[in-house]
């Protein structure tokens, strides 16, 4: 039976990014976890993406009640364990990483991703535990380090993060060797339903209180709200806060126009970005929060001269989702667009508003020259689940794509469709490329 995070929690992770559970196992078990860890790295290095099947004990964290059940409150039953995992191992004495974001998905604010960093060893502040900036997910520029917080915690503990969070190792100061497993997960459907929570409880008076109300309504599965009525004051005001120099002035303003459907300020500020590519995004956020009546605007900067333009477009109608279903024939046709950076997105936002079938431009771009169009092309196979079964033979081939994420993509796509067929192809792959856990180079037979 699934415990999913309390409102109160959920409403916390929207907010500050972050949310903490106890993977729920002996403190035996944390250390017999440590140990291995310690004999891989000595005898073989750091395994990378290959630490999962290293160390198959770690499967028990992931799967623990705790995990499982904050993973599916925040991207959503069935997500996927994305292949891409790492074990980061931090000696003592060392120093603290530069503040950063990972590079899978960045600058969305609505919860597709997350990534869940988990400690096998008792870690406190001395040694190097991730700092996290609270709030930070929602900023593309770096913020101030002041209120950055350590997440230290005892061996077990699971950290659950936004994936856009700023984040770094901090400095381990101690005698103690610090490693952290840091596992990336990415949603499969789209929040379709209301999912029984309440209405979250933001304060009123903070002027991200529009922003946070909006993650929630998307998050739990709510329908657009009709517009907040703006007077022509409040948009002249808020039009003017789009290029604000403080970013989260910008953001939060474009939501604010979005709430209130006051969209040719947002459609001016995609077209022409201000200078600022920054103000752009922001924009697209506010569009993608008024949802379906922004659709024909964004459709319509899809044929603009301008890359940048049909870039920020792609983007606002892949984080709007369903609502942006009747985009799809025009996202589709992007796929095929000269910049490659369009067609990454068109790839990524068939996987979000709704493709009833793979289009043939999809399957085309399993195999496009840019490695990051052919990775979401096979993740949007993978979110169509079913949908995609008229691409069995397409998907038995990139099983064996010179991609690796391709690959892993592909397999999950079988794994959704779920039918004879599918399976066929899915057991005499892994058959084949079984990873045995206990050979190693020390024991090959």
């Amino acid at each position: 039976m699934t415990e999913p995070l309390t409102s109160d929690a959920l409403s916390r992770f929207l907010r500050d990014g972050y949310v903490t559970v106890d993977a729920g196992r002996p403190a035996d078990f944390h250390r017999g976890i440590y140990e291995q860890l310690e004999k891989v790295f000595e005898e073989e290095g750091n395994p990378g993406n290959n630490i999962l099947p290293r160390v198959p004990d770690i499967q028990q964290v992931l799967r623990s009640g705790p995990v499982h059940d904050a993973l599916s409150s925040i991207v959503g039953g069935g997500y996927h364990l994305h292949a891409h995992r790492y074990c980061h191992d931090r000696p003592a004495q060392t120093e603290a990483q530069r503040l950063h974001k990972d590079a899978w998905s960045r600058l969305h604010h609505r919860t597709r991703w997350c990534m869940a960093l988990y400690y096998p060893q008792d870690t406190t502040a001395d040694m190097g535990p991730t700092g996290v900036v609270p709030g930070s997910q929602y900023c593309s520029t770096q913020p101030s380090l002041d209120t950055e917080v350590a997440l230290s915690g005892t061996a077990g503990t699971v950290t659950i993060v936004h994936y856009d969070i700023w984040h770094r190792g901090l400095d381990n100061t101690s005698d103690r060797r610090r490693f952290m497993l840091k596992f990336l997960f990415a949603r499969m459907e789209e929040p379709t339903a209301p999912n029984g929570m309440p209405t979250a409880d933001f304060d009123a008076d903070d002027p991200r209180a529009p922003l946070w109300n909006e993650m929630w309504r998307w998050q739990t599965g709510r329908e657009v709200q009709a517009p907040h009525k703006l007077s022509p004051t409040q948009i002249h005001d808020l039009t003017g806060r789009l290029t604000d120099a403080e970013e989260s002035a910008s953001f939060q303003a474009a939501y604010q126009l979005g709430a209130g459907a006051a969209l040719q300020p947002l459609v001016d500020a995609i077209r022409s970005g201000s200078g600022n590519e920054t103000t752009r995004r922001n924009a697209g956020y506010g569009l993608s929060a008024a949802g379906a009546v922004a659709v024909p605007a964004l459709v319509d900067c899809l044929t603009h001269a301008d890359a940048g333009v049909r870039v920020a477009a792609i983007d606002s109608l892949a984080d709007m989702g369903l609502q942006a279903a009747p985009a799809v024939s025009a996202m589709e046709t992007a796929i095929t667009d000269a910049d490659p950076e369009v067609r990454q997105r068109a790839a990524y936002a068939l996987g979000t508003t709704g493709a009833q079938m793979p289009a043939p431009a999809l399957l085309q771009a399993l195999y496009d020259d840019d490695d990051n169009v052919a990775r979401n092309a096979s993740l949007t196979l993978a979110r169509l689940g079913p949908r995609a079964s008229d691409a069995l033979p397409e998907l038995g081939r990139a099983l064996h794509h010179p991609n690796r994420y391709v690959q892993a993509n592909a397999l999950k796509a079988l794994h959704r469709i779920d039918s004879e067929a599918s399976r066929a192809l899915l057991y005499e792959h892994l058959s084949m490329s079984r990873w045995c856990s206990i050979t190693s180079n020390t024991t090959p037979y």
